[in-house]
């Protein structure tokens, strides 16, 4: 699935993310025991925090709606990136699957450091 292969591509990038300033969040609607198992096995040095509801991946607009209630993989989220400031503001947002490649990781780094999107 896309967020595992985000997960790990991003995790592996999470030095030189930290180091222009940023941190990574992972928000799915896993429960908390399915994202420590997973965090463990790969090591994964960046939160990744359970929205079993699905609010907040409500909240940003990002419910996958395409999975009816009876799958498992209802209430999850479309993948994307947001890049929120200091002060909470969404200042940039990659929307799709990807994201996993170091040029597309670096990309997004370059252009959050650049003047807020507007």
């Amino acid at each position: 699935p896309t967020c595992i292969s985000q997960a790990v591509a991003w995790n592996d990038k999470i030095d030189f993310i930290r180091e222009n300033g940023f941190e990574v969040v992972s928000v799915t609607n896993d429960n908390v025991s399915t994202l420590e198992r997973f965090a463990k096995r790969r090591k994964v040095d960046f939160p990744l925090l359970s929205d079993q509801g699905s609010k907040v991946i409500s909240a940003f607009n990002l419910f996958n709606d395409r999975f009816p209630e009876s799958s498992r993989y209802y209430g999850t989220s479309v993948p994307q990136v947001v890049v929120v400031n200091p002060d909470g503001v969404v200042t940039h947002t990659f929307s799709g699957h990807g994201y996993t490649s170091d040029d597309e990781i670096r990309g997004i780094v370059e252009r959050a450091l650049q003047a807020p999107a507007g």
